[in-house]
């Protein structure tokens, strides 16, 4: 499964069962942002790292738009 995927899922879980997985959480965020932190079970750590992921995955979508415009135009630009 792609990253994108795998954060979407996490933030879908998440936001049905209300439930924040630490080793999840943390595994995801480690390997989108490339660090090592270690797993914290403390409320708000895992709530604010659920909302960087959150905030990194709509970034993804955003430079995804983007690039589709761009492509659509160089194809417009073509004919």
């Amino acid at each position: 499964m792609e990253q994108k995927e795998k954060v979407k899922t996490l933030i879908d879980d998440v936001d049905l069962t209300h439930k924040y997985s630490m080793s999840r959480i943390y595994g995801l965020y480690n390997d989108v942002f490339g660090t090592t932190e270690t797993p914290q079970s403390c409320a708000s750590c895992l709530i604010r790292k659920v909302n960087q992921l959150r905030a990194w995955l709509s970034e993804q979508k955003e430079d995804s738009d983007c690039k589709q415009v761009v492509k659509k135009r160089s194809k417009a630009s073509k004919s």
